[in-house]
Parts: C-alpha cells; sequence; structure tokens
C-alpha cells in the first residue's frame, strides 16, 4: 500500500468517527478535546508532508 492510500485511509477512518458520534451517538460534544487533537494531528502531518514535498 502506498503513503498516499495510507493517508487517505487515515483521514476516511477520522471523518467516519467523526460521523459517528455526531450522528448516530451523538455526543460529539463530549468528545471535542479528541476532535480538536485529530484535526491538529492532521494539520502537522501536512504540514510536514508538504515541507518534505517542496524541499526534497
Amino acid at each position: 500500500m502506498s503513503r498516499v492510500g495510507m493517508v487517505i485511509g487515515l483521514v476516511i477512518a477520522f471523518v467516519g468517527w467523526i460521523l459517528y458520534r455526531l450522528i448516530i451517538k451523538k455526543d460529539l460534544n463530549k468528545n471535542l478535546n479528541n476532535l480538536y487533537l485529530g484535526l491538529f494531528f492532521i494539520g502537522i502531518w501536512v504540514l510536514f508532508y508538504f515541507f518534505i514535498v517542496d524541499f526534497f
């Protein structure tokens, strides 16, 4: 599996978790810390990825 495929899979899993918490469990407000941590992690990862792609 390529790295891009793994990234797409992880993003789909994260979006699936968000939708599950929002629609089915209806407790996303109780899990905002997890949501923010996940978004922060994805943001940092994207910055590193673009840094590596641009400079290497």
